[in-house]
């Protein structure tokens, strides 16, 4: 009798993890949509270590752009007259000097959207 319920347990957990598994592979193969529009649940640092004001705008912009397209992302930050350079492009890092600016951002982009951004 044990042996009957343990290995229905174990049919019905495999059937169970395989359903799973599918139903996961279906829902993950839509691709999100990136945003055109600066997010705007982003906020302004006021914590008083801040390295100047020029940083904290820079730290706004950063977040505003996450989602949008290479592109668009690239647009953004020329437009407020800020400078990037990309940290990581397809899992494919790149060298950075150490030197600070508070106008310019770090990008990291996965299939030509941008997933990452950070001031530095």
């Amino acid at each position: 009798m044990q042996n009957k319920k343990f290995f229905a347990a174990i049919i019905v957990g495999t059937i169970t993890t395989i359903s799973a598994f599918f139903v996961g592979q279906q829902l993950s193969t839509s691709a999100p949509e990136p945003r055109s529009t600066p997010n705007a649940l982003c906020f302004r640092d006021t914590a008083p270590d801040q390295f100047s004001p020029k940083h904290v705008e820079t730290k706004l912009l950063a977040c505003q752009i996450v989602g949008m397209t290479k592109a668009e992302a690239i647009a953004a930050i020329e437009g407020a007259g800020l400078s990037y350079r990309i940290a990581i492009e397809d899992g494919e890092g790149f060298a950075l000097t150490e030197d600070y600016t508070d106008s310019r951002i770090n990008l990291e982009i996965v299939y030509g959207l941008l997933v990452g951004a950070t001031a530095w």
